[in-house]
């Protein structure tokens, strides 16, 4: 639905992409825009992105979605000059992935109208000025999504605050009753940084996986056919949030296998693990490997199992225990659900963010 523009709101998020078949269906993109939503209960938002056609949405009383004609190929490189007619005027740019043109161009007018900015960096990144212009100047601050995505802010620049994330509880309901189907679940797009290879490897002959999720990468897509000859894969793509909610409900378990490298490190990936969250919403139990941001989100034998990275039979063993102790199986169920009830909801994500923008009069 197209609207005109309304007055400047008081928070403009920016974001490279958003969650869209046209634009990118991740984690990151879903991110920014629920929480742009959230935070609209209780300001005026507007939420920029980039896309192949413009359009602009009003989705309720204080939150405008504008989508802007994307003027060069790349996705992450996106520019429009209707940007600065967007940003003017708002009291606070919260940007969303650190090296990206977006992001330099926001940070920079933000300065220039003297508006507070921001940056949660999501881990994506194209080309910007920002390689050789170093922003930590201009910053107000960095918004982390995590402690792990925190180390990474660079030198100079000033850390805000770790904001974390949240689910939408409505979209991913705790289940009716506590019993499961017996079947294993991987969310998140098919990619090699998401170690699938790895629960594939360590799956119990026995149980049934059911990967879901966009594929990111085909001749990744491939192996994984390849080494799950024998055993009991699927491989589920396109599904509705609501449809995604529904196999996480019905599941026993799902694992989170994100790999390192020989360093220990995991690098920029899983920031924050949101599908992590969004099975723990559903009273579906998680494993989660030692790696990024996972052991911030699950705590050992209370509300999930953490296990070493890059370690099939670790995976398997863990499986088996969630699977075959039903004591164990519900009081991760119930403990999982908990701790997402009590803190990552989005309405707590917003709580932060307000806080860190400061004292720029903000309602209650």
């Amino acid at each position: 639905m197209m609207v005109h523009r309304t007055e400047a709101p008081l928070v403009v998020h920016v974001s490279p992409t958003y969650f869209a078949p046209e634009s990118v269906i991740g984690g990151g993109e879903r991110y920014a825009e629920e929480l742009a939503r959230a935070m609209s209960a209780r300001v005026p938002v507007r939420f920029v992105s980039f896309g192949p056609k413009a359009f602009r949405d009003r989705v309720n009383e204080q939150y405008e979605r504008v989508i802007l004609r994307n003027w060069t190929r790349s996705k992450m490189t996106p520019f429009s000059p209707d940007l600065f007619r967007e940003l003017r005027g708002a009291r606070v740019m919260h940007c969303y992935q650190l090296n990206t043109l977006p992001t330099f161009l926001s940070v920079a007018f933000g300065r220039l109208q003297n508006s507070a900015s921001f940056v949660s960096d999501l881990g994506g990144g194209g080309w910007t000025p920002g390689y050789q212009i170093d922003l930590g100047r201009w910053l107000t601050g960095h918004l982390s999504i995590s402690e792990y995505a925190a180390r990474g802010i660079p030198l100079g620049h000033t850390n805000a605050g770790v904001i974390y994330g949240g689910v939408d509880l409505e979209k991913f309901p705790a289940r009716a009753e506590l019993c499961n189907d017996g079947s294993v679940v991987f969310l998140g797009r098919i990619l090699p940084h998401k170690g699938i290879h790895t629960l594939i490897d360590g799956l119990p002959s026995d149980c049934l996986l059911r990967v879901i999720g966009p594929v990111g990468n085909d001749e990744y897509l491939g192996q994984l056919i390849r080494r799950s000859a024998g055993k009991r894969v699927e491989f589920l793509h396109g599904l509705s949030d609501s449809e995604v909610a529904d196999r996480l409900r019905r599941a026993a378990v799902l694992v989170h296998p994100t790999p390192v490298n020989r360093d220990g490190n995991a690098g920029a990936n899983e920031l924050l693990g949101l599908a992590v969250l969004e099975a723990m919403a559903c009273n579906c139990p998680v494993i989660v490997t030692a790696a990024a941001s996972l052991p911030e989100l699950v705590e050992n034998e209370v509300s999930g199992l953490v296990v070493p990275p890059n370690n099939p039979p670790a995976i398997q063993s863990a499986i088996r225990r969630v699977i075959e102790n039903q004591r164990l199986w519900k009081q991760l169920a119930v403990e999982g659900r908990n701790r997402v009830e009590s803190e990552f909801v989005w309405p707590n994500v917003v709580d932060r963010c307000l806080r860190a923008y400061g004292n720029l009069e903000f309602g209650a």
